[in-house]
């Protein structure tokens, strides 16, 4: 076959190659984005969220609605990869539409505090993304499980071998964390792929953690609403 056949087509399977999470270029800290959001109502609020799809990121509800006042979003800014308040890998600033699975109307409820963010552009192009799965905990081996997040200076956190307690839809386990809400609960398999399995939304009253499983109903509404194109 002549050399500039294959060279062509070489690239061409380069370019059609979706880029995910098990690539050998991925860096899970490029996929993590800290939200600076401004709601409907006046407030701001910092949060954490990240990538899933190639245009779809997951997050805590209360990033995306202002949970003291049942408010939308105005705007939000989306930072990945930051690295203190002047650095980041990528910055998002464009057009998305989001949902969220409850919009706070009846005081703060930590069941349904997750929310979806998907970009009209294929921002996982220049983030990537994470894998996920869904289910009930004892489907998944939640034994080692980690948490990125971001603090209020927008310097990432990762918090190694959370322990976990089991409770529906809610993970909760011992350990103080400051900082944002909504950074990915994670695990990484012996590929080394690392998939989010819940999100951090808030602590209680001893600051122990408390995370909102990803659900099926949520990614099966991600899908339709083309986060995964």
């Amino acid at each position: 076959m002549p050399k500039k056949l294959i060279a062509l087509l070489l690239l061409v399977v380069l370019v059609t190659m979706p880029f995910v999470t098990y690539a050998g270029t991925f860096d899970p800290n490029h996929a993590i984005a800290y939200l600076e959001s401004k709601f409907q109502c006046g407030c701001t609020r910092g949060g954490t969220g990240a990538m899933i799809g190639r245009r779809g990121l997951i997050t805590a509800g209360h990033n995306l609605y202002c949970h003291n006042h049942g408010a939308g979003l105005k705007y939000c800014n989306f930072y990945f990869g930051a690295r203190g308040a002047n650095s980041c890998w990528y910055q998002y600033s464009g057009k998305f539409t989001y949902r969220v699975y409850d919009t706070f109307s009846n005081g703060y409820n930590a069941q349904n505090d997750i929310g979806y963010v998907v970009f009209d552009g294929p921002v996982g192009d220049q983030t990537g993304w994470f894998g996920w799965m869904t289910g009930y905990d004892d489907d998944v081996n939640m034994e080692f499980m980690n948490l990125l997040n971001y603090d209020a200076r927008r310097h990432l956190q990762n918090v190694y071998d959370v322990g976990y307690i089991r409770s529906d839809k809610l993970l909760h386990w011992r350990g103080y964390i400051s900082g944002t809400e909504g950074g990915p609960v994670y695990i990484s398999s012996e590929d080394r792929q690392s998939y989010v399995v819940a999100v951090y939304i808030t602590t209680d009253s001893s600051g122990n953690g408390i995370g909102r499983r990803l659900t099926s109903d949520v990614i099966n509404d991600m899908k339709a609403a083309g986060a995964f194109n």
